[in-house]
C-alpha cells in the first residue's frame, strides 16, 4: 500500500486540476454582446483574477472576438496575458511561445508598455526552465527600456527576477543587492505585491546564509503583505519558508503543519513547479523525523513532477534528498546512483550558466555607465561655455582613464576571486564525490566479505582520482607555476605514464620561445583540463599505436594539437557522454576555438586555438 502513495499523490493533483476544469464558474461577461468593449472587460477580469485556473474559457472568447473585430491594439495585451496563464499552469514552452508573439506584436504596434511586459514575462518564463542566460538577456532589456520610459513598476519586476537568478546561483550578496535596489522603487509605486515578493526573497537569502533571525523577520513581513492582499501563492511561499525554519530549529511537527498548508494551496492553484517544491520540502522534514519511507515518497513525487515540467533545479533538489535518504537506509547502491545524478545536474547548471551570466551582467553595467556619462556630458555642453567645457572634458578624460585603470584592476581581482571560488567548488565536488564513493564501496566491502576484488579496485581507483585532483589543484594555485614551461611540464607528467601504460609510441613538443611567458590562472587551468580530457579519451577509446601532443605559437596565436592514429569516431553523432560538450564549454570559457577532426578508421585530431595577444601584451606591459 505504501508504494502506491506517490502515485496517489500525483493522481490527486491531476484530479484536483480536473475538478477545477469541470466546475468552471459562470462568467457574466460572456453574456455581453460581441464588441471590442467585451474584449477589454475580459482582459480586465483575467488580470484581476490571476489565480483563477478556469479562465481558459475567457481567453477562448477573447481570441475569437479579437479576430472577429480585427482588434489589433488588444493583441499584445491578450498574448501577454495568455502567456502568463500558461506559465501559471507550468506549461512553459507554450508560455514562451505566446510571450514572443506578444513581443513581436508590441514592437509592430509601437506599444512600449506591452513590449516591456513581454521582455519581463520571457525572463520569468526562461528562469522557470533554468535557462538563466536567456532569462538575464530578456530581463536586462526590460530593465533598460523600463528605466528609459519611467516605468518603475516594470523596473521592480526585472530587478526582482535578476535577484532570483543570483539566488539559484547561490550568490546571495548579489541577490540582496538587486532586492534592495527594488525595495524603495516598489514602495514609491505602492507596489505591495512587489514589496511582499522582495521581502520573501531577502528572507530566503538570509536563511541560506544561516542568518535565521533576520530571515524570519523578512518572512513574517512578507506574509503580512500577502494576507492583506489575499495572495494565496504568496501565502503558500511564506508558509513553506517559515515551516522550513521551524524544522531547522527542531520544531518539526509545527513546521510540517505549515508545509502541508502550503502544499494544499499550491495544489489548489495548480502551479506544478511550486507543488514539486512543496513535496521536496516535506521530504526534508520527514527525513529529519527519520521517517525515511515517507521522505522517499515525497522526494519521488517531487522528482516525477519536476521531470514532467522539465525543472532541472527541482529535479536536482529531489535527487539530493533521495541520495541522503538512501544513505540513511543504508541502500548504498541507490545512494550512489542518486548521488551521481545529483552531481550531474549540479554540474550542468553551473557549467551552462555561470560564465555567460557574468559576461552579460558586466556588459549591461558597462552600457549603463556609458549612457550615464553621455547624459552628463550633454548637460555640461548646455550649461557651460566652450572654454569651461574644454577644461571639464580634459579633467573628465583624465579621470575616466584613471577610472578605467581602476576598473580593470578590480575586474582582475574579481576574476581571481571567482577562479578561487570555482577551485574551492571543484575541490568540494571532486573530493566529496570520490570520498563518498570510497565510503559506499567500503560499506559494501564490509558487508560482502570474501570475493571483493572488484570493490577493492574501485576503492583504489577513487582514491587515485582524489589524489590526482588534489595534485592538479595544488599545481594550479601555486604562484610559481604560472609560466608556460610549468604548464607543458605538468601536461607531460600527466600524459607520459598513460601512453607508456598502453604501449603507445608518443611525441610531445612544446615551444621554447614562450617558455617564460606567464599564463593567467583561469586560462592555464582550462588548457590543462582540455588536454587532460583529450588524452584520457585517446587512451581509453582510440586503440591507437601512435600519439602526439604538440604546441606552437604564430602571430600571437597559440595552438595545441592532440593527435592519434586510432580507430576514430564520428564527432557529429549524438551520444550520452559529455566529453565533447565539456571540451567545447571549457574552450568557450577562455574565448578559445576547438576543432575536433575525426573519421572512423582514420584517427582523431583535436586542435585548441587561443588568442595569446591579450595576456602576452599584459605581461609585457607589466
Amino acid at each position: 500500500m505504501s508504494k502506491l502513495l506517490p502515485l496517489f499523490l500525483l493522481l490527486s493533483i491531476c484530479l484536483s486540476g480536473f475538478s477545477f476544469a469541470q466546475k468552471a464558474p459562470n462568467y457574466p461577461v460572456l453574456s455581453m454582446p460581441d464588441s471590442k468593449e467585451k474584449v477589454d472587460s475580459i482582459l480586465n477580469i483575467v488580470e484581476n483574477n490571476r489565480y483563477d485556473v478556469n479562465r481558459q474559457i475567457l481567453y477562448n472568447e477573447a481570441f475569437r472576438l479579437v479576430e472577429k473585430f480585427n482588434y489589433k491594439s488588444a493583441e499584445p495585451l491578450l498574448y501577454n496575458s495568455y502567456g502568463v496563464f500558461k506559465r501559471d499552469m507550468s506549461q512553459y514552452d507554450d508560455a514562451i511561445h505566446y510571450h514572443k508573439i506578444a513581443l513581436d506584436l508590441a514592437k509592430s504596434h509601437n506599444n512600449v508598455k506591452e513590449e516591456i511586459k513581454a521582455y519581463n514575462n520571457l525572463g520569468v518564463a526562461y528562469r522557470r526552465v533554468d535557462d538563466y542566460n536567456m532569462a538575464l538577456d530578456y530581463l536586462t532589456k526590460a530593465w533598460m527600456l523600463a528605466e528609459k520610459m519611467g516605468d518603475n513598476y516594470s523596473v521592480t519586476i526585472a530587478l526582482n527576477s535578476i535577484g532570483n537568478i543570483h539566488v539559484v546561483r547561490e550568490d546571495y550578496r548579489a541577490a540582496i543587492y538587486y532586492f534592495k535596489l527594488c525595495m524603495p522603487i516598489a514602495a514609491r509605486e505602492n507596489n505591495k505585491r512587489g514589496l511582499a515578493i522582495n521581502l520573501q526573497n531577502m528572507g530566503e537569502c538570509y536563511e541560506r546564509m544561516g542568518m535565521m533571525d533576520s530571515a524570519k523577520i523578512y518572512y513574517k513581513r512578507a506574509l503580512g503583505f500577502n494576507i492583506i492582499r489575499n495572495d494565496d501563492k504568496g501565502i503558500a511561499i511564506c508558509y513553506n519558508s517559515l515551516g522550513n525554519i521551524l524544522i531547522r530549529e527542531g520544531q518539526i511537527d509545527r513546521g510540517l503543519k505549515l508545509l502541508k498548508k502550503a502544499l494544499d494551496i499550491n495544489i489548489k492553484l495548480g502551479d506544478q513547479l511550486f507543488i514539486a517544491n512543496s513535496y521536496s520540502n516535506l521530504g526534508k522534514a520527514y527525513f529529519l523525523k527519520k521517517d525515511y519511507q515517507m521522505a522517499q515518497q515525497m522526494f519521488d513525487t517531487s522528482l516525477n513532477i519536476a521531470n514532467t515540467i522539465r525543472s532541472v533545479v527541482e529535479a536536482k533538489n529531489a535527487y539530493e534528498g533521495l541520495t541522503k535518504t538512501a544513505a540513511a537506509r543504508e541502500d548504498w547502491k541507490a545512494a550512489f546512483e542518486y548521488g551521481s545524478l545529483f552531481k550531474e545536474l549540479s554540474d550542468s547548471i553551473l557549467l551552462k550558466n555561470n560564465q555567460s551570466l557574468r559576461n552579460k551582467e558586466f556588459a549591461y553595467h558597462q552600457e549603463k555607465v556609458e549612457m550615464a556619462q553621455k547624459v552628463d556630458r550633454n548637460k555640461n555642453i548646455i550649461m557651460v561655455g566652450s572654454l569651461i567645457l574644454f577644461l571639464l572634458l580634459l579633467i573628465t578624460g583624465v579621470l575616466y582613464y584613471l577610472r578605467l585603470r581602476l576598473l580593470e584592476r578590480n575586474r582582475s581581482l574579481q576574476r581571481e576571486l571567482e577562479i578561487r571560488a570555482q577551485i574551492a567548488s571543484d575541490l568540494h565536488d571532486d573530493m566529496g564525490s570520490s570520498l563518498s564513493s570510497i565510503h559506499i564501496f567500503s560499506e559494501l566491502l564490509r558487508k560482502s566479505g570474501a570475493g571483493s576484488h572488484d570493490l577493492l579496485s574501485k576503492i583504489e581507483a577513487n582514491a587515485k582520482d582524489t589524489l590526482e585532483a588534489l595534485d592538479d589543484i595544488i599545481w594550479l594555485v601555486k604562484p610559481s607555476n604560472d609560466k608556460f614551461s610549468n604548464l607543458s611540464t605538468h601536461i607531460s607528467e600527466f600524459a607520459i605514464p598513460l601512453f607508456e601504460s598502453k604501449n603507445i609510441n608518443f611525441e610531445i613538443e612544446f615551444p621554447e620561445n614562450i617558455a617564460d611567458i606567464p599564463i593567467p590562472m583561469e586560462t592555464r587551468r582550462n588548457i590543462f583540463l582540455i588536454i587532460k580530457e583529450s588524452v584520457n579519451n585517446l587512451v581509453k577509446y582510440s586503440e591507437c599505436t601512435e600519439a602526439s601532443i604538440k604546441a606552437w605559437i604564430d602571430n600571437n596565436i597559440l595552438r595545441f594539437v592532440v593527435k592519434d592514429n586510432g580507430k576514430g569516431f564520428n564527432p557529429n553523432q549524438e551520444t550520452n557522454r559529455n566529453g565533447i560538450k565539456n571540451l567545447r564549454a571549457r574552450a568557450k570559457q577562455i574565448n578559445a576555438d576547438i576543432d575536433i577532426n575525426s573519421t572512423p578508421g582514420r584517427g582523431t585530431e583535436i586542435i585548441l586555438t587561443i588568442n595569446a595577444k591579450d595576456f602576452i601584451s599584459v605581461n609585457a606591459a607589466s
